[in-house]
């Protein structure tokens, strides 16, 4: 009987294919819904164990209102910074200033520069950070100077030498770069985050408003002395009035708030990953009842030949638990890249029209870029065969560049596609014509 089954399912593949593309598609979009939200949370993880690295100790007082990342910064006095200096295995103490979104830069066009969701941080200059490397100039000295990150310079235009207006607490102020700075690792943002530089005394009066203060304070350890050791040390000194973290807890607590920002995002994907499973229920139930009908003749001379009626049954029910395990380790497998696809396709797409018709009234826009195969380290693993295939499918035969799907970003950004919203624009060289 088992015989029987499986050369049905063999001699019917056709009409079993619309119910396994229904299970491949439903399970493709929950697992990629999952690896998509997984890679994020491990690659920020990464970029705050990285950003976090030159500190073993921060110092920092209790906020007034806590409402997490973006909570007002609450100030510490100058001579807190002087009392740490004297702490035993401290080696090197610094102050630091630091706003969130405190420094917005204006565009060459007039505009404040957005980071599309990033932070747009204004910070006191210190040079000490051994994970930030000058790109070009140097740091600011005076009070009409500023640097600026590699994500910011390229962002606007703006070099060593020119002069930006920046909005803080203060009323617009206008300033000469005299610096632009990146990252450990040729980086010019950790997380696509703007960053405008100022001496110190200026960022106390532009950023927090408070001379001689400063939002947190930041220690390295001596030779010898542990991260823990010297917490406690810090602790025994200012008493419990003060937040003291190491540098391993800053970055599991900045991994912990933006895993819970990628909760939401992976509801909204894994919404409409079960609505298509949910979708995909009925359509495999009605294929099978047809195919059922369709095969009465089949099943009856089945009968006739001695099959039981829970042979029969169980024929039937055998082909369907096939098509359900073949579909699923299709969809949980793929090939490379398949799921984070998926993923983004199902979801996003939906998830990017519903805000543009709710945020449209308002003037914002809200599209989808759908890129093809891009030369990225993900493709790369693949096979030579496997590429120069997929560089036959593609009716420009060849693949795309990060910078020709940053290009269309960038124009969706500008005011000339202030009247495209809701769209999906693919960026695959005609690979996906007509989807």
């Amino acid at each position: 009987m088992i015989r029987a089954t499986f050369t049905s399912l063999l001699s019917h593949k056709l009409r079993l294919l619309l119910s396994a593309m229904a299970v491949v598609l439903g399970v493709m979009s929950v697992a990629g819904a999952f690896v998509l939200t997984n890679t994020l949370s491990r690659s920020y993880k990464a970029m705050f164990s990285t950003a976090y690295e030159s500190i073993d100790v921060s110092v920092s007082a209790p906020p007034k209102v806590d409402t997490g990342y973006y909570s007002a910064p609450t100030t510490i006095p100058a001579t807190v910074l002087d009392q740490l200096r004297a702490v035993p295995g401290a080696a090197n103490v610094t102050g630091a200033v630091s706003s969130v979104d405190g420094a917005r830069v204006v565009g060459r066009d007039g505009k404040v520069v957005t980071s599309f969701g990033a932070p747009r941080f204004g910070v006191n200059w210190t040079g000490d950070d051994p994970y930030v490397t000058m790109q070009t100039g140097r740091g600011p000295r005076a009070d009409d100077e500023v640097a600026i990150n590699g994500g910011l310079a390229k962002a606007t235009g703006y070099g060593v030498g020119d002069r930006i207006d920046v909005l803080t607490l203060q009323p617009r102020q206008t300033f000469t770069v005299v610096g632009v700075f990146g990252y450990y690792g040729n980086r010019d943002s950790l997380a696509g985050e703007t960053m405008v530089a100022f001496t110190t005394p200026v960022a106390q009066r532009l950023l927090i408003a408070a001379p001689n203060s400063f939002t947190s304070i930041d220690l390295r350890a001596a030779p010898g002395v542990t991260q823990q050791q010297l917490r406690d040390r810090v602790v025994a000194a200012l008493g419990s009035g003060y937040q003291v973290k190491t540098g391993e807890q800053l970055a599991a607590a900045a991994g912990d708030e933006l895993d819970q920002g990628l909760r939401f995002f992976s509801y909204v994907l894994l919404g409409f990953a079960f609505v298509s499973l949910f979708v995909g229920v009925f359509l495999i139930l009605n294929t099978f009842s047809i195919i059922v009908a369709q095969r009465t003749r089949e099943l009856a001379l089945l009968r006739a030949m001695g099959a039981s009626r829970a042979q029969v049954v169980g024929s039937v029910q055998t082909e369907a638990v096939v098509v359900g395990l073949v579909s699923s380790v299709v969809g949980l497998s793929g090939s490379a890249g398949q799921a984070g696809y998926a993923a983004s396709k199902s979801g996003l797409v939906g998830f990017s029209r519903s805000l543009a018709r709710e945020l449209g009234s308002r003037g914002i826009t809200s599209n989808v870029v759908a890129p093809g195969f891009v030369d990225t380290d993900m493709t790369a693993d693949l096979s030579d065969a496997r590429k120069a295939a997929i560089r036959e499918s593609i009716p420009l035969g060849r693949t795309a560049s990060p910078e020709e799907v940053a290009a269309v970003i960038a124009f969706l950004a500008q005011d000339d596609a202030s009247y495209v919203t809701g769209a999906v624009l693919p960026v695959d060289g005609g690979l996906g014509m007509g989807h």
